[in-house]
């Protein structure tokens, strides 16, 4: 683990979340955590909470990264980087001299088998576009990578069983395969809070105030007004379910023998009350809240200024618990 501080960026697309982590032994203190709209600076999200590391990591919206699993023979890391040079291009949308990619090994073969190889790849502008909104607020950049990896290192620790991280924000749910506490595959679906209030909206005919405070406060409670929330909010519900039974089943076709044992949330809109039950029932699967807190060192009122608020600052504790 890495003996110095850092600071989580997670910069949404409704908020932007921080949080700064310090080493206690083997395990991370949660020194504060923070949050502001999309528009806040950085600057000023740091000094009203209080933080003091310049050091930051940063992540990308996974809707505009390029993420592929790559199968190669056996070979040596030195030779899977000549390799993808050569081939890095046919699994990127752009040119590759306009994109920034790195990749890593999930599954290396045994004799006779070949190797899958993650292979992540953003624009150029993209990342500068990053690099530059951190070092305006005085920081230092020490690593950026994308939103699932963070949710994953954060909310899925090793010794868990194979695992689909769901993270729900407002415009997008991105959702990845999970071995091991490393994320092996990702893709992202354009269907996420927003889409449950507009559900609302329309279904109930409530301007969009009132149906994001019902949509927050009642969730997918078949309790609440007769039933007619969750009725409303059902389709959008089917559509994100349907998305992770379609990455399980990728997963699975070509792994046999390997059983997804569990679903975990995350993000904002994973956090309405009965989402875990109403997922589980339609997918037949374990669905877990994911809480990145459980591992940190916090004292008593932290426990409790953050007690709900897990899914929520998954990617930047994710982040900060990079090491980096």
């Amino acid at each position: 683990m890495s003996d110095l501080p850092k600071i989580g960026i997670d910069i949404g697309s409704s908020a932007i979340k921080l949080v700064e982590l310090v080493p206690a032994g083997k395990q991370w203190r949660l020194v504060s955590a923070a949050s502001a709209p999309v528009g806040t600076t950085l600057a000023a999200i740091i000094k009203e909470a209080g933080m003091r590391s310049k050091r930051a990591v940063v992540a990308l919206p996974e809707e505009q990264v390029s993420s592929h699993v790559v199968e190669l023979p056996m070979m040596k890391d030195d030779e899977i980087e000549q390799a993808l040079e050569w081939q890095v291009e046919q699994y990127i949308p752009i040119p590759k001299d306009e994109a920034v990619w790195s990749w890593e090994v999930v599954r290396r073969g045994e004799a006779g088998s070949g190797s899958e190889i993650l292979l992540v790849a953003a624009a150029k502008t993209l990342v500068e576009t990053y690099r530059k909104k951190v070092e305006e607020a005085g920081l230092e950049l020490v690593a950026i990578e994308t939103e699932l990896t963070a949710t994953a290192r954060a909310e899925v620790k090793p010794g868990s069983p194979l695992s689909v991280v769901v993270d729900m924000g407002a415009k997008s749910t991105d959702m990845g395969i999970v071995r091991e506490g490393q994320l092996i595959f990702a893709r992202t679906i354009p269907t996420a809070g927003d889409a449950f209030t507009r559900a609302i909206e329309t279904g109930l005919g409530l301007d969009h105030a009132q149906a994001e405070q019902y949509k927050n406060t009642y969730g997918m409670s078949d309790k609440q007004l007769e039933g007619k929330l969750v009725e409303v909010m059902k389709p959008v519900l089917t559509v994100i379910s349907g998305e992770i039974r379609k990455t399980i089943d990728f997963y699975t076709t070509k792994h046999q023998g390997e059983a997804v044992k569990m679903v975990v949330l995350s993000g904002g809109a994973a956090g309405m009350p009965e989402m875990v039950s109403q997922l589980s029932a339609s997918l037949g699967i374990e669905v877990v809240m994911g809480d990145p807190f459980a591992g940190l060192v916090m004292d008593e009122a932290q426990k409790k200024a953050f007690a709900n608020t897990g899914p929520y600052y998954a990617v930047a504790i994710g982040l900060a618990e990079r090491q980096a």
